[in-house]
């Protein structure tokens, strides 16, 4: 009796053979994907090729069959897999990534003018991977061709593109390490260096006063992408000053100046407008200036004015 009990706990269940039956043994979209993770490029191979005969169009799965076989040297069957992702729509992002492998499969094939095409879709819908193009061995037949630091360029762009939007390049005038005085003094007031930061997406100022108490700060400079205007973000070391305006907005270059609005209190309660002016004065000097109005405009008060030189 114990005997016949133990060999029917050997025999798996009808239930069990049929979900095996159901799921091909194993052969699952998650299987296959944990072997890809996994870099096993031979075992993940057969998973997806069973999981695309039950859904075909599957491109994330096509995509991957492609790498497989791309990593196992069967270029023939990488390039006729990416082209069957290609016909199943995919998205942005996807598309960068298949054509960018259709250049390497046509790249170690040496079907130099086939990659060079295929990198330029690449581009086109957004592939910005600089380093793997310099430094992948697949495009190493590439690397001799006078347009391949194009492409490096092109891929540069598009994973910063602020370097190249020439409304945020406005304000490079800044950029630099200055020594900064009162406009007619010769005493200095402090120093600032101001750099370009996120990927020429901003400006940071970095500021260090001159006088006795310790005083500095920093700014960030950026678009808002709401209003299109540049804006400047104030945080000094003295805190918050509920006096006097943390944030400068509707920032322009016009007629030579960046050109800040703001609005504070006074100190005896009275709504202030004013006026923040960085004027551009040639490669070696900046003026800053900074002034407010209590009548709507009529009238207005210098609260700073300064110069920046260039340190050289």
């Amino acid at each position: 009796m114990k005997t016949f009990i133990c060999l029917l706990l050997l025999i798996p269940s009808l239930t069990t053979v049929a979900q095996r039956k159901k799921s091909g043994d194993g052969l699952t979209l998650q299987r296959a994907d944990s072997l890809f993770t996994a870099s096993d490029w031979k075992g993940a191979l057969p998973v997806y090729e069973h999981v695309l005969k039950n859904d075909p169009e599957n491109g994330i799965a096509w995509n991957r069959l492609g790498f497989c076989y791309h990593n196992l040297k069967n270029y023939r069957d990488a390039l006729a897999s990416y082209s069957k992702a290609l016909a199943c729509n995919p998205d942005e992002t996807q598309k960068q990534r298949i054509y960018s492998y259709m250049a390497m499969s046509y790249s170690v094939q040496h079907e130099i003018e086939k990659s060079f095409h295929s990198l330029g879709l690449a581009l086109d819908h957004g592939y910005m991977l600089a380093g793997e193009l310099e430094r992948h061995e697949d495009f190493a037949t590439l690397r001799a061709d006078e347009r391949f630091s194009g492409i490096v360029r092109k891929a540069t762009e598009n994973a910063m593109p602020c370097m190249t939007n020439g409304q945020l390049r406005q304000f490079d005038f800044w950029l630099g390490t200055w020594d900064v005085y009162p406009n007619g003094s010769e005493r200095m007031a402090g120093e600032s260096r101001i750099e370009m930061a996120s990927g020429g997406c901003m400006i940071l100022e970095n500021w260090t006063s001159m006088g006795l108490a310790p005083f500095g700060g920093k700014s960030m400079n950026y678009i808002n992408p709401g209003t299109g205007k540049w804006e400047q973000l104030w945080v000094g070391s003295d805190g918050v000053n509920p006096n006097n305006p943390q944030k400068f907005v509707n920032g322009e270059y016009r007629d030579g100046a960046m050109r800040f609005e703001f609005e504070q209190w006074s100190a005896d309660g009275k709504k202030q407008t004013g006026r923040f002016i960085f004027y551009n004065e040639g490669p070696n000097q900046v003026r800053q200036f900074n002034e407010v109005s209590s009548n709507g405009g009529k009238t207005w008060t210098t609260v700073y004015d300064f110069i920046y030189k260039r340190k050289l």
